[in-house]
């Protein structure tokens, strides 16, 4: 049975999800509020994390930071913001999926599968990456298009130092970084889902708040 937290400070929209996912067969546990929420995944073993954006004391892009720095837990974000800023800002942070308030049952039914179903093919596609390859030579044979190889590669031969967004702006998209342009944090969450795509973990490319992103290879 797969087991589901559930964080969100909507008691009433708790109390219906939970009985939803618990028909469905799901194990079903809440929180209300961000500190709550990492104290439970410390403790308790998670499938996923259906996580609010809108939290007290923390709030859901926080919390997303902290999961994907220590944990591989899928993150289906819950959220009424539902511009292409914040659901880029959602993304960034780890979200596996966005989902923007209202929404309907059967649509979150099915993103919850769909997550479970990558999840599941990506264990199934391990096995296969057991071989002399370096992670690097792995990434690196992904159907990457020409901009993403670009991206990673400058990453790659810069591992373990932190390259501002400006550098990567400059030296790679060859223009200068503007304050509004998400074009670079398109590419690095298009990089990461191509990375879950082929379970290759997608922590290799780490965000630095207020610096930029760091390519790790060894994250255990």
């Amino acid at each position: 049975m797969s087991r589901i937290l559930i964080v969100d400070d909507d008691l009433e929209l708790c109390s219906l999800l939970t009985d939803v996912l618990n028909n469905e067969g799901y194990e079903v546990n809440c929180v209300h509020c961000g500190e709550s929420a990492i104290s439970y995944i410390e403790k308790h073993p998670l499938d996923m994390v259906l996580l609010d954006v809108m939290l007290p004391k923390l709030n859901g892009m926080q919390v997303a930071r902290k999961i994907c720095q220590r944990f591989a837990t899928p993150i289906l974000m819950l959220t009424a913001l539902d511009d292409e800023e914040s659901m880029l800002d959602g993304y960034q942070a780890g979200a596996d999926h966005y989902i923007a308030k209202p929404f309907k049952v059967p649509q979150l039914l099915t993103r919850i599968k769909a997550i479970f179903r990558r999840v599941s093919l990506e264990k199934q596609r391990k096995p296969h990456f057991v071989d002399s390859d370096s992670v690097q030579q792995k990434l690196l044979r992904l159907p990457l298009t020409g901009t993403e190889n670009d991206i990673l590669s400058y990453l790659i031969a810069r591992e373990n130092k932190v390259v501002s967004k400006s550098e990567l702006q400059i030296e790679v998209l060859k223009k200068e970084l503007s304050p509004f342009d998400r074009n670079l944090d398109m590419h690095i969450s298009n990089l990461r889902r191509k990375f879950s795509e082929a379970g290759v973990a997608k922590q290799h490319i780490k965000t630095v708040r207020g610096k930029g992103y760091s390519y790790i290879e060894n994250i255990n």
